[in-house]
């Protein structure tokens, strides 16, 4: 099984980091795309890594922030133009910066250990994640609430603002 978890694992962070490219280099909608293959493969990762509550997290916040993108890219077509003339020698540079980082984290799985989890009930063990977030990390929750809660505000503000146009 521990074969397995290390395919899903490298296949799940390889869709993060094309999505991640997608997004860095594209422009329009495919950058849209690589916004959500970033979504799925954050949380897959999460997911294989037994964290239930983050991977939900990630995909409902990468999720939000698709579909401001899409009404942004909808509301404003003069801004895709815009985008496209502004790609230039940055977005090649952080291209790069992130293959490097890619191949530092390649190289470190492939030389180092995996550290082994533990599980003590079902495949998600939501009591222990819940201990921890009411628990140690009550400040951390407090904060990741009140990052749902700006980005479900903004999400409204702006079809506010696009349907009173």
């Amino acid at each position: 099984m521990d074969a397995l978890h290390s395919a899903l694992f490298y296949a799940l962070a390889a869709l993060t980091l094309a999505g991640a490219l997608a997004v860095a280099l594209l422009a329009g909608e495919r950058r849209l795309l690589g916004l959500l293959a970033v979504a799925v493969g954050l949380a897959g990762l999460y997911a294989d890594l037994s964290a239930g509550f983050a991977a939900g997290a990630a995909l409902l916040a990468y999720l939000a922030c698709a579909s401001l993108l899409l009404r942004t890219l909808r509301a404003w077509p003069a801004l895709e133009a815009a985008d496209r003339e502004a790609r230039g020698v940055l977005q090649q540079v952080g291209g790069l910066l992130a293959g490097a980082v890619f191949l530092v984290l390649a190289y470190v799985a492939y030389r180092g250990d995996f550290a082994a989890g533990f599980q003590t009930s079902g495949e998600i063990n939501t009591s222990a994640i819940g201990r921890l977030l009411l628990g140690r990390d009550a400040l951390a929750a407090e904060a990741l609430a009140g990052a749902f809660l700006v980005g479900v505000t903004a999400a409204a503000v702006t079809s506010r603002v696009r349907r009173v146009r």
